[in-house]
């Protein structure tokens, strides 16, 4: 139960950045200001800009605004084609996760997989069950979270033939599976897929990128649950700085992960570090604070 508990704020810190399109992708394609002048010109449009500008709000952890977004897409789309419209359901389910609203995001996410089995789809499918995975380990539910990841393991990480998955999309199955067999207490059975997820992610990306940055922290996540204390300070903290480089203390995804670390330094009593980090997290968050009662310049102290 103790690692359940724990468990949400791992599992949380890499969905913006790996739900529905591949990060690098939608950048390429544009940033914020982009898509909002995209959705402004097309207010009767089919849904897609609202729609990406909705992932580009959740991944900045802008959810009020990332909600409205989808909740716009959702309704451009519902008259279209269903297999889009299951694409937004299922990525606005990651969102309403991220924020704790796990009845809201669960509707979302079974009506998502019910499209796709309607349509065949056999790659949605196994996203839905990717995300069903993590929405059953948000809720503590292990067994359930368990047995989606390991459904879509075995749909989206095929070691012969071509699933249709890209890079992100089979690490977070796999991740999500290691995370679900720790919170089991059977951290030793999750480090093979770790392994796994981390050539993919070297295959595809820098050494310091988010991707390999993410997988690297949750290995040190999972020895520290499986009592190798000394391989997981080096993994942590080599983890949380790619991510620090790429994110910065002022995005909740990075938070979410020095949350997580500061609990490992204390456990493990590294009291001088824990006291540097969580001196951090305190004036980040009170210049967090500042700027959102009005003054944006305490973000830049």
């Amino acid at each position: 139960m103790r690692n359940s508990k724990a468990l949400l704020g791992v599992v949380v810190i890499g969905l913006s950045a790996f739900c529905s399109a591949a990060r690098g992708q939608m950048k390429d394609a544009g940033g914020i200001p982009d898509y909002e002048r995209l959705v402004q010109a097309s207010q009767s449009g089919s849904g897609g800009a609202s729609w990406k500008l909705a992932m580009h709000y959740q991944d900045a952890g802008k959810f009020q605004d990332s909600e409205y977004a989808y909740r716009k897409a959702v309704d451009q789309m519902k008259s279209g084609d269903p297999g889009p419209l299951a694409n937004v359901m299922d990525c606005m389910g990651t969102m309403y996760v991220q924020m704790g609203r796990f009845e809201e995001g669960e509707q979302l996410e079974r009506k998502a997989l019910a499209i796709r089995q309607e349509q065949k789809d056999s790659l949605g499918v196994g996203l839905s069950w990717m995300h069903l995975a993590m929405l059953s380990l948000g809720k503590h539910d292990n067994a359930d979270g368990e047995m989606y990841a390991e459904l879509a393991v075995e749909r989206l990480v095929q070691e012969s033939g071509e699933t249709g998955a890209t890079g992100e999309q089979k690490m977070t199955a796999l991740t999500y599976l290691a995370l679900a067999r720790c919170a089991a207490d059977r951290c030793k059975d999750a480090i093979a897929p770790l392994k796994q997820a981390m050539t993919i992610a070297e295959s595809a990306y820098s050494e310091k990128s988010f991707p390999v940055s993410y997988v690297r922290f949750l290995q040190g996540y999972v020895n520290w649950k499986h009592g190798d204390n000394r391989a997981a300070a080096k993994l942590m903290q080599a983890g949380v700085g790619g991510m620090e480089a790429q994110l910065g203390w002022s995005h909740p995804t990075f938070v979410s992960a020095m949350q997580q670390y500061e609990g490992f330094l204390v456990a493990t009593r590294r009291n001088a570090e824990a006291s540097e980090v969580r001196e951090k997290l305190e004036r980040f968050a009170g210049a967090q604070t500042m700027a959102s009662s009005g003054n944006p310049a305490a973000l830049d102290q």
